[in-house]
This record gives C-alpha cells, sequence and structure tokens, in this order.
C-alpha cells in the first residue's frame, strides 16, 4: 500500500514539470510531537479536572508520513500524507488522516506563484528563528496556511484534518556587485474548509538584508480581520556559527509557544491556552568548532492584555452582536443591554505570557548527535500556568544510509497544578530518505 501510494506521488509530481531536477522521497514512522503530530509514542500523564480531582493515563500515540519533494529551476513542489493514531487510555482508538501540500512556480526569481495548504516554514524569515526551539513561529513565515486554526471532518475514530487552502504571489530580487543584497516579498489568502462565517484570511510579508551582514523583516497575517497579526524580526547574520535574533509580535497566539492557564467563566471553569496583545523575543546561539552547541530563545508579553470577544445580549439573554477588543486579565467585563447584565468575557487570572528554552547539542560523532533542553512556559503571577519540561535526546544516522532514529524522554513538570511530575513520555522515530536525479 506504501509503495503504491508513494508511486502515485511520484508521478503527479513528475506529470508536473518537464524541468525535473531532483525528486526526494521521505518517510517517518512512529510518535514524536517534533516530528510530526502532536503526541510521543507513549505517554504516562496526570490528568486534573478544574475540581482538583487527578487521575492518571496512559497514551499511544503513531504514524507514518510519507512525503515527496520535486525541485527543477522553476518549480518546487510537495506532496505529504500523515496517517496518524491515538490510543488515550479508556478511551477508543482514533485514526486522522492528515493530506497537505504546495506548488511554488517560479519561471524568474522576480516572480512566482504558490497555492496549497502546507507549506511550513519554506517562506519563514530568517531573522524569525528560534534556535533552541529549532523552529519559526506562524508569525515568523511570510505566507502561512494555518494560523493556529485547523479543521476536522468525520467521526470519533476516524476524521480527516485540514489546514486552509492558500495562494499567493512572491518575488525575490538580488541586488549588488556579489548579489549580496536581498529582498522577498510574499502576499496570498487563506480560505478555510468551512469557510461559512469566516472571509479569506490576508496575508503579506517581506524579508530583507545583506548576506553575511544583517536580516530584516515584517509579516502581517489575517490583516482583514479583528484578529490581525504582525511580526517585526531582526538577525545578525556576519558571523560564522553565531545566531542572534531580535523579534516583536502583535496579537501573539502561537499555541507551541503559550501556556495554559485557568479560566473562569460564567458557566464552567477550564484550562486555555493564554495569548498576549504585544510581545517581545530574542533568540541566539552558538555553534563551536568542537561540535558543542548552546541556544536559547526567550519571549515575553509585555503587558497583561490580550485581544478577546466581548458579547452582547438583549434583555431576554439572546446575542445581539460580538465585538472584538483588547481586554486585561484579572478584570470582570460586564456589558449591559437593554438593562440586563451579561458577564462576558473571560476571568483569567495571573498577568503576562513568557517562554524561554536552552538548548545544548554535542556532534559526539559524524553519526551521533545528542541534544538536552529545558523548557519554561507561565503566565506571570499565575503559579498554575507554569511549566517546565526537561528533555534528553539523541539522534543516530544508521550504517549505510539506511536512516535516522532519534529518541528520548520528555519530562514534564507543574508544581502547583499536579503537585510535580505530570507527564513522562517517550518519543521515537524512524526516517529513511532517498533522492534520485532526473
Amino acid at each position: 500500500m506504501k509503495k503504491r501510494f508513494s508511486s502515485i506521488i511520484l508521478l503527479s509530481i513528475l506529470g508536473i514539470s518537464a524541468f525535473a531536477q531532483k525528486i526526494t522521497i521521505k518517510n517517518t514512522f512512529g510518535g514524536d510531537a517534533d516530528e510530526f503530530g502532536d503526541g510521543d509514542f507513549f505517554a504516562h500523564t496526570k490528568e486534573t479536572d478544574i475540581s482538583g480531582e487527578t487521575k492518571t493515563a496512559n497514551n499511544f500515540f503513531a504514524g507514518d508520513q510519507l512525503q515527496a519533494d520535486f525541485e527543477s529551476d522553476i518549480l518546487t513542489a510537495r506532496a505529504r500524507l500523515e496517517l496518524l493514531y491515538t490510543n488515550s487510555g479508556d478511551a477508543s482508538a482514533k485514526f486522522t488522516l492528515f493530506p497537505s501540500g504546495f506548488a511554488h512556480f517560479e519561471p524568474i526569481s522576480q516572480f512566482g506563484i504558490v497555492f496549497g495548504n502546507g507549506y511550513g516554514k519554506r517562506f519563514a524569515a530568517r531573522s524569525a528563528f528560534l534556535a533552541a526551539a529549532d523552529d519559526t513561529t506562524k508569525t515568523g513565515r511570510l505566507l502561512t496556511d494555518t494560523l493556529g486554526r485547523e479543521e476536522y471532518f468525520g467521526g470519533e475514530n476516524f476524521c480527516v484534518k485540514a489546514n486552509g487552502f492558500s495562494a499567493g504571489a512572491t518575488s525575490n530580487w538580488t541586488f549588488g556587485e556579489f548579489d549580496e543584497f536581498f529582498v522577498k516579498a510574499a502576499a496570498g489568502a487563506t480560505i478555510y474548509p468551512d469557510s461559512s462565517d469566516t472571509e479569506a484570511a490576508a496575508d503579506f510579508g517581506v524579508n530583507a538584508g545583506i548576506e553575511d551582514g544583517f536580516d530584516f523583516a515584517f509579516t502581517a497575517h489575517n490583516v482583514n480581520s479583528a484578529e490581525r497579526k504582525f511580526g517585526a524580526f531582526l538577525g545578525l547574520t556576519s558571523i560564522q556559527n553565531l545566531i542572534l535574533n531580535a523579534h516583536f509580535y502583535y496579537n501573539f497566539t502561537d499555541s507551541d509557544f503559550l501556556t495554559e492557564s485557568r479560566v473562569e467563566r460564567s458557566g464552567a471553569d477550564e484550562f486555555k491556552k493564554q495569548k498576549t496583545k504585544y510581545a517581545l523575543g530574542a533568540s541566539g546561539g552558538y555553534k563551536f568548532s568542537s561540535g558543542f552547541g548552546i541556544y536559547a530563545d526567550l519571549i515575553s508579553g509585555l503587558t497583561n492584555e490580550y485581544i478577546g470577544d466581548i458579547k452582547y445580549y438583549d434583555s431576554d439573554g439572546n446575542l445581539i452582536e460580538t465585538k472584538t477588543a483588547t481586554i486585561v486579565r484579572g478584570q470582570t467585563i460586564v456589558k449591559y443591554k437593554n438593562g440586563k447584565a451579561k458577564r462576558t468575557d473571560e476571568f483569567v487570572h495571573g498577568g503576562v505570557p513568557f517562554y524561554s528554552q536552552i538548548r545544548v547539542a554535542y556532534d559526539v560523532s559524524d553519526e551521533v548527535l545528542a541534544e538536552m533542553s529545558f523548557k519554561i512556559r507561565a503566565l506571570l503571577r499565575d503559579a498554575d500556568s507554569t511549566w517546565f519540561t526537561i528533555y534528553p535526546r539523541a539522534s543516530v544516522n544508521l550504517p549505510q544510509k539506511i536512516g535516522t532514529v532519534k529518541a528520548g524522554i520528555r519530562l514534564d513538570f507543574n508544581t502547583a497544578r499536579y503537585h510535580g511530575l505530570s507527564s513522562v513520555s517517550v518519543p521515537i522515530s524512524y526516517t529513511y530518505k532517498t533522492k534520485k536525479k532526473i
């Protein structure tokens, strides 16, 4: 089945262009939230509900990601299929199918068109890179197919996952005697599968700089919405093996770097990821000639404000309108409509979202990389929101180029909410890659 699907992908890509140069097939199997999906192969967790009752669960996650990449002088394309299996203790098993991909046609560097539902980090600004996380926030990408919104179609046991479908235009210019000056720009729009209540989300961004000098970028996402997001990034690129970047975020909602906190509602309380209206970030790192590298990230909100919805009701309790507004944490907002008071917004304890991570890495040999990371996610002044993660990991390139194995152990701590260790998980994955020139 897998070979048959791989052949279909190859034939589809080969039919796109007669100027084929290289095709890369990569297959990853296992359970590792860093590689794909959102779970590790095995996790023993404590689960605490809002009343404080704690129970334990054993969760299993496994998946297979098959990806084909095509590269030529004028076309870059990707087709990816993920099949994910999740079994959470007493819950029934669940299968999720996630098809994605893109095509970027660039007849000249000054103009290109792109479309798809899975760009990944292809259009990420270099200065938006987070060295310790080895990742780029969605705000740091000139174009993105998802702003933290994904949709699912199907039943409880089997569903199909989808990002928004995006299309746009790109441009890439170089100047100078040695083409050392560069400007990259992109603009596009995303339509979500269930778009009955959502207009197309418009994006644009620009990335410019001097090779071996500096890099800066500006991005704007969902600009036609009240929930628009902006990012500004600056990086130093003049020193080899050194990473030094500074970031500014407006309406930062990337859940990979935010923590949960207790949210009180007029109905039932719950725990929820917290976003922030303004945030500053910094990232740096250096790899020494000995093979040892150390990297650090920091993203912190500037105030206890965030962007939320305020709902207006009539005297019978019927919703009249919803407005997006700046809200301060720790304050209960009550709006009056026709003489009746309604508590309309979430009351969130604490104040400023905060993320920090340190990662050390060492090239034990050409085949073995060892890493250790320590991560903090918190909502300052809210003890229930503080999470610590310790994560040792190793990556081994197997002999005869038959693939790469990655494995580690992830330890999560939340002292206030779980009284110490909250989960122990084991990520493990195997990746095989092959390239063919045509």
